[in-house]
């Protein structure tokens, strides 16, 4: 847990028509990371590439069209887990089948919702300005309406001519041969509307007497036939998804198949292939080694297997992927590790340590009992989404939630109100916050420099074991000068003289550090360059540990200002309070607004400084980023 996984590079050779078989079983254990082994075998360099493009432009184009015919029939994927062969051709023989059954129904319910929109439009315009008196500069916004007669064998002319434009024809009377009407069109169409108007010797009449009554008949007639137009749109919706049910399964199978296929040739576009035989290889944590060999062995016996520990492998550790081993209660603090970026194969997974020091810091600065419980609330609450990533952010919420809690329960506050806590009250013992604040900062700066020692011994670097400035001679220059001053200043004594020894001793060294080092890899120094880069690096290296220190005050400045703001808003109350129920009220609601407000403000703030002291005053001593983060294959 506290070093990332060990990894092996597992590598298997196999002829090409059990290829696939190999592929799919590693597909199927889940923790296969897949690497090019031309950019970790030099040897191997001159071996070709398995070209994947065609085949995964043919998938990625069934794939698209699946989604898009799953969309049109709205019918939710069947969950399987057995895996069902299709061939390429027989995938799009399949969807062919279904688009040529779908599509004529999908193209009648599109024109019908453009009419239903259409009759909608017009509709609205109509209830929104009365139909009559009428006037030739109407104020209807974009219809074009017209009142005239026209012969009764005219009327199936009109049908035909304006069957691809929305419009209403309303009969009003008839007259002798003729047919009085309203004609209602859009007023786009207006040019063609009047050309087939004149053509079939449209008449243009006077308004009735009676208009408001034709005005509200033509309001009928429309909501007549947007019901009809719904009532056959349902009808071609159901049989829409009455085809879909057929093909609910297969199109369920194909959709898995897919995903099969499209996670098979992402691996495969790491494989190296000679004319008969094809090498597979990527990255597995070395406890699932000997699983992995099993399972290859089941599928081909024949095939050749190899296996070599990461740190033999001649690359650059910044290469090797990394895998964290957290149990699940764990997890959701590998989002501050993550924001900040991934550690380097085989250094310190400093995942636990700002587990303990990111909840200790946010609970002194934020320690409040009703906080903490709100926290908690809310933050089940947020827990019950989809998201992944949230759900990670919620829990880590409940834990800071809980850290208020007990931080509370230890300084004596509900809400704001103070009560005989477990610990102190930081209002009422300022010195003492501020020096528990200082010493958690000495205690945790030398934690990132036992662990930056620890780092350097892995990797076998000796001098920086030594010699950095987060190294043995810092660490021990750091735990001296805190010593000294401890007596000078705390304890009022005359400090021993061994103490300014060491302190001097251990700048001297930093001083000969360069000079050390080009000794040891024989490399030639500019002796003025580097006596002035020793320098600054004593005054980085002293200044340094000083702000680290100091800036940890901010812990007790933070409670404090978390104690002062309850002060604040309690007084507000207080002088809002006019004595009689609306006084009380709204000091009430006073004391409510300013709780969310620190709920809110300060726990944001809050979190940001619990972060900042681990980043840079504790990763900055020790923590090495590295590049490439563990991606195992999967379907």
């Amino acid at each position: 847990m506290i070093i990332t996984s060990s990894m092996e590079l597992f590598s298997v050779v196999v002829l090409k028509e059990r290829l696939e078989d190999v592929t799919s079983r590693l597909l199927h254990l889940g923790i296969f990371h897949p690497v090019d082994i031309r950019h970790v075998e030099k040897e191997l360099s001159e071996l070709s590439s398995y070209e994947i493009d065609r085949e995964y432009a043919q998938l990625d184009g069934l794939d698209s069209r699946l989604k898009g015919s799953l969309k049109k029939i709205d019918i939710p994927l069947i969950q399987k887990k057995e895996i069902k062969n299709y061939s390429l051709d027989s995938i799009d023989a399949i969807l062919n089948e279904l688009e040529l059954r779908i599509n004529p129904f999908l193209n009648q319910k599109e024109d019908l919702c453009s009419e239903l929109e259409t009759k909608n439009s017009i509709l609205n315009q109509l209830k929104a300005y009365p139909l009559f008196p009428l006037r030739r500069d109407s104020v209807y916004s974009f219809l074009e309406v017209s009142l005239g007669r026209v012969a009764e064998n005219n009327i199936s002319v009109i049908e035909r001519s304006l069957k691809d434009i929305p419009y209403v024809l309303y009969p009003i009377k008839k007259e002798e041969d003729k047919i009085a009407a309203l004609f209602i069109g859009l007023r786009r169409d207006k040019v063609y509307i009047d050309r087939v108007l004149k053509d079939i010797s449209w008449e243009k009449a006077d308004y009735p007497k009676d208009a408001g009554k034709v005005s509200k008949d033509v309001e009928g007639r429309i909501l007549a036939e947007i019901d009809a137009i719904n009532r056959k749109r349902t009808e071609i919706i159901g049989l829409i998804k009455k085809i879909g049910e057929e093909y609910h399964e297969k199109l369920s199978d194909i959709n898995l198949f897919i995903k099969l296929k499209k996670s098979l040739l992402e691996t495969k576009k790491y494989l190296c292939i000679t004319e008969k035989t094809a090498v597979l290889s990527g990255w597995i944590p070395r406890e699932e080694k000997e699983n992995v060999i099993k399972e290859i062995k089941k599928i081909d016996n024949e095939c050749y297997l190899e296996t070599k520990e990461a740190e033999k492998v001649d690359i650059s550790k910044d290469e090797i992927p990394v895998r964290y081993r957290h149990p699940g209660f764990m997890r959701p603090f590998e989002l501050l590790i993550d924001s900040y970026g991934m550690p380097r194969y085989g250094t310190i997974d400093p995942t636990i340590f700002v587990a303990i020091s990111f909840l200790i810091m946010f609970g002194a600065m934020f320690g409040d009992i009703g906080h903490g419980i709100v926290l908690c609330i809310v933050s089940m609450f947020l827990k019950k989404g989809k998201n992944e990533k949230l759900k990670q952010a919620s829990s880590l919420m409940i834990y800071c939630g809980f850290s208020s809690l007990v931080f509370g329960a230890l300084y004596g506050s509900f809400f704001g109100k103070e009560f005989h806590g477990a610990w102190i009250k930081p209002m009422e013992n300022i010195m003492e916050i501020f020096r528990w604040s200082v010493m958690f900062g000495m205690v945790f700066i030398t934690v990132g420099v036992i662990l930056n020692i620890i780092n350097a011994l892995r990797d076998r670097d000796y001098l920086k074991a030594i010699f950095d400035k987060a190294g043995l001679i810092g660490g021990i220059v750091y735990w001296t000068a805190i010593g000294f001053f401890t007596k000078m200043l705390m304890a009022k004594e005359k400090a021993s003289p061994i103490y300014l020894i060491v302190i001097a001793s251990g700048f001297i060294l930093f001083f000969l550090k360069p000079f050390i080092e080009a000794l040891l890899k024989k490399e030639k120094q500019n002796g003025f360059v580097t006596m002035m880069e020793s320098t600054i690096d004593m005054l980085e290296i002293g200044m340094s540990y000083l702000a680290n220190t100091v800036s940890f005050i901010r812990i007790a400045a933070f409670a404090l200002a978390h104690t002062g703001l309850f002060f604040a808003i309690f007084e507000l109350s207080d002088i809002v309070d006019s004595g009689n129920t609306l006084g009380h009220m709204i000091s009430f609601l006073v004391v409510i607004l300013g709780n969310v407000l620190i709920i809110f403000l300060e726990g944001l703030v809050v979190t940001i400084q619990s972060l900042r002291l681990n980043y840079y005053e504790f990763f900055s001593k020790f923590f090495v980023l590295g590049k490439n983060t563990y991606k195992p294959v999967k379907i």
